[in-house]
């Protein structure tokens, strides 16, 4: 992944335009330097009938013991649950935060790169990794890597957001799942929340961004139906915030919105060609949007 000093300059008034609606929608003060992205290629696993063989995931750790009360709200196919965070005690005044995901999630880590980047006081690690998910832990196994990169960096926060991979039947313990199940559900469910349970046993707060709507009707109806599940899991662990993107990226009414309008009354495009990832916008809209809200929900530095 480039650094931000090799990133290519491009569509620059429209991303100047962008920035003006994205500073509005994420409540910022701060000005973009205009420039762009030099990103690797995307790759989503749309959906697959063919299970992949995985071992059985179960959470070994306990959740943080820190008190949390849960509000929810519906807006369109999703649900957005918000947990009441006590500020981080960052010591010397900074803090650690660990983005994590899939292909979409490297979309997030830049937006969020963007959004930090006058900031002294937070150090962002960005380790999303392409093409991985939760369904297919024989290609990377999440919950292992996050305990290892706990372990090493000792994030004060973890920022999540995948799932995009993840709309496929796997199997779990030598038993088939299918997609949508009840025990697909249960399975996929059980390692969502081992994740959640390594990052609080850990002494960190996790915010969960949920997957956007995507172009494809049915492609978006399994998306709402994984985001359905993590909104859940988090409402039952201490120290856990979920935070929908979906409104983000939807119309009023509920569907796919892939641009959005600028000051000058000109539509300015919010995701690729795939309507699945993130574009320069996208990636700066949902970026400022999740710093706003890590901001509010731990009052950072």
């Amino acid at each position: 992944m480039p650094s931000p000093a090799n990133r290519l300059l491009r569509h620059l008034p429209a991303r100047a335009a962008l920035v003006g609606v994205a500073l509005v929608l994420a409540g910022c003060t701060s000005a973009r330097a205009a420039t762009g992205t030099t990103r690797t290629a995307h790759h989503v696993v749309a959906s697959s009938s063919q299970p992949v063989a995985s071992s059985s995931s179960t959470s070994t750790s306990s959740t943080s013991s820190t008190s949390s009360t849960t509000t929810t709200s519906t807006t369109g196919a999703t649900t957005t649950t918000t947990t009441t965070a006590a500020p981080i005690a960052t010591g010397n005044g900074k803090v650690t935060v660990l983005e994590i995901g899939d292909s979409l999630g490297i979309d997030l880590g830049w937006g969020m790169q963007w959004a930090l980047q006058s900031d002294p006081n937070v150090t962002l690690i960005q380790d999303a990794k392409g093409d991985s998910g939760l369904a297919n832990t024989g290609f990377y196994d999440w919950p292992a890597v996050l305990e290892a990169e706990l372990k090493a960096d000792h994030p004060k926060i973890v920022v999540v957001f995948l799932g995009a991979n993840d709309v496929q039947s796997f199997y779990s313990g030598g038993q088939y799942v299918s997609f949508g199940s009840a025990l697909w559900h249960q399975a996929y469910g059980s390692r969502v929340s081992q994740m959640m349970d390594e990052a609080t046993a850990a002494g960190a707060r996790v915010l969960w961004v949920g997957m956007p709507i995507m172009e494809s009707p049915s492609f978006s109806a399994n998306i709402a139906t994984i985001d359905s599940i993590f909104s859940s899991e988090a409402s039952s662990h201490a120290g856990v915030t979920y935070y929908s993107s979906w409104p983000l990226f939807a119309t009023p009414s509920g569907q796919y919105n892939g641009g959005t309008t600028d000051v000058a009354g000109s539509v300015m495009p919010l995701r690729d060609p795939d309507g699945i990832h993130l574009n320069d916008g996208g990636e700066d809209l949902l970026g400022l949007s999740v710093v706003k809200e890590l901001r509010q929900l731990y009052r950072l530095p």
